[in-house]
């Protein structure tokens, strides 16, 4: 028995001791480098972002989700892949670097570079890509990957994911994380349903999703609107069928040039100062978003401000300061456009594309309002100078 017992014991010992059988290989055509172990497996194209909690480590121990960065077990792309190995037995992958330097210094040309990139490799009609994934830090993923799903539109999914604590947590949540966006990424019921964030065991819509809690992992939810999937065992169980979101509106990233229009978001509050509004547009704003309060309320003075600059070209959201609820506009067509359903810093990317790919104001009104309109009042027609829907 004990012969046995100590066998055993070297047979596991062996096989914990068998170096992964990893393999690179370089595709000159594409100018990509495949991470396998098998190359008959789904390949994956991986985004990095450079910045996020998921490739950080800690010098203050186990327990920092604080004060971490730039210490012990950080890794790279690639040590993220080597380190959650279980990956590599589903998929191989290709990793993309997107230049970056914090997810707080991020800005619109982050999504649409990763956008470019995805809809170029993923949606060519003899791509061999199934799926990709994006590794983002927190703070602005939900940005990053909104900005995505608004101008990648080939069926392919789009997963992106981080983590709340650092790899040196007394328990990580990235591993997970990134295993469950893979699976995700080749699954073929994640087709069809546009972008998503993989977080805490479950998918999320990429266009409802926000970011709730600064410091715990279940931060990423669509409360209103609902878990699309959950893990269970490492598989995705998706609650409905493939559908997209009703008001979720498509830009072809391949024609926008860069700088995206400057918007800026102003937060609406008691004694909001409207001069802000035109200290946004002297400083270059061609585009402002008012967090107003309640279901987009804004004041007196900040309402004629907005109302004094659309005559000068600067075009107005409203849109809501609580996490949950909608901006309805009234029946009657007017010079500030409600959000619907979008944040703030949704309705801000929102904003920048439609401006960048040549909608006049109207056709900027109608991708804001249309489905709302159509819902609210039975109809998409409203009157305004007798323009109608």
């Amino acid at each position: 028995m004990l012969r046995s017992l100590i066998a055993a014991a070297f047979t596991v010992s062996a096989v914990l001791a068998s170096p992964l059988q990893i393999q690179k290989r370089d595709d000159p055509n594409s100018g990509l480098t495949w991470i396998y172990k098998d190359s008959s497996l789904p390949k994956v194209m991986l985004y990095n972002t450079g910045d996020g909690t998921i490739l950080s480590g800690s010098r203050n121990g186990r327990l920092d989700n604080i004060n971490y960065g730039g210490g012990v077990d950080g890794l790279t792309p690639e040590g993220l892949i080597y380190n959650v190995s279980e990956v590599l037995d589903i998929a191989q992958f290709a990793v993309v670097n997107i230049p970056g330097t914090g997810s707080a210094n991020a800005d619109s040309d982050r999504f649409l570079n990763i956008s470019k990139d995805a809809t170029q490799r993923l949606c060519a009609d003899n791509s061999d890509i199934v799926g990709a994934v994006m590794i983002h830090g927190t703070n602005s993923l939900a940005e990053t990957v909104f900005g995505v799903d608004l101008t990648f539109n080939c069926s392919k999914p789009f997963i992106a994911t981080g983590s709340m604590r650092p790899n040196s947590a007394l328990s990580p949540d990235g591993p997970f994380n990134f295993y469950d966006a893979v699976r995700a990424a080749i699954h073929p019921e994640s087709r069809d349903r546009g972008a998503m964030i993989a977080f805490t065991d479950h998918l999320v819509s990429a266009f409802y999703a926000t970011k709730t809690n600064g410091n715990t992992v279940n931060t990423f939810l669509a409360i209103e609107q609902g878990y699309i999937a959950q893990f269970i065992a490492g598989q995705p169980y998706f609650f409905y069928g493939a559908s997209l979101p009703k008001a979720r509106n498509y830009f072809d990233p391949l024609s926008i040039t860069y700088p995206l229009p400057k918007v800026d978001v102003l937060y609406g509050h008691q004694g909001f100062d409207a001069q802000l509004l035109y200290d946004a547009a002297n400083n270059g704003a061609t585009g402002i978003v008012i967090m107003g309060v309640g279901p987009g309320g804004i004041s007196t003075a900040a309402r004629n401000a907005a109302l004094d600059l659309r005559s000068r070209g600067v075009i107005t959201v409203t849109s809501l300061r609580p996490f949950f609820g909608a901006v309805v506009p009234g029946p009657q067509f007017a010079e500030l456009i409600s959000s619907g359903f979008l944040h703030g810093e949704q309705s801000r990317i929102q904003l920048q594309l439609a401006m960048a790919s040549g909608y006049d104001f109207d056709g900027i009104r109608r991708l804001f309002e249309g489905d709302i309109r159509a819902t609210v009042y039975n109809s998409a027609t409203a009157f305004y100078n007798g323009t109608t829907y």
